[in-house]
């Protein structure tokens, strides 16, 4: 009885790998023949990525007196830019053959980051009198960009 299952289980098991086998054809864009085909081609990822901080006219007395700051002007931009320009590219693979084919090709990954940060007319004092600080200019650009 229990040759007869495992003989029922082998035979629904080889049924299901060869239906797997037929239903799983070959990608459109590559020549591809085997059970297992994945074709990644012709994708563009991007990721532009920009960050501006300021931290500016900040002012911290402990034990302090006569704190006097001037006017304090920050300005911090940061730009991220990623473009896939039409066309270009490389070719993509060959035919394959064989159990699992996998092919990745004429992708494009562009991850741009712009960073602009501003640290300026930050005045401590501590135990500490007739403190002054001038006007404070800041600026602060952070620019990147991909193209394809």
């Amino acid at each position: 009885m229990l040759r007869s299952a495992q003989v029922r289980l082998a035979a629904v098991t080889a049924a299901l790998t060869l239906s797997l086998g037929v239903a799983a054809g070959p990608a459109a864009a590559q020549p591809q023949e085997g059970l297992v085909n994945v074709n990644v081609e012709n994708n563009t990822v991007q990721v532009p990525i920009a960050v501006a901080a300021n931290v500016c006219g900040l002012q911290v007395g402990v034990l302090a007196q006569g704190l006097v700051q001037g006017p304090v002007d920050c300005d911090a931009v940061a730009d991220a830019t990623a473009t896939r320009a039409p066309g270009g590219g490389g070719g993509g693979g060959g035919p394959q053959t064989g159990l699992v084919n996998l092919n990745i090709s004429d992708n494009v990954i562009q991850v741009p980051i712009g960073v602009a940060a501003n640290v300026c007319g930050v005045q401590a004092g501590v135990l500490a009198t007739a403190l002054l600080q001038a006007p404070v200019t800041c600026d602060a650009q952070g620019n990147s960009t991909a193209g394809a």
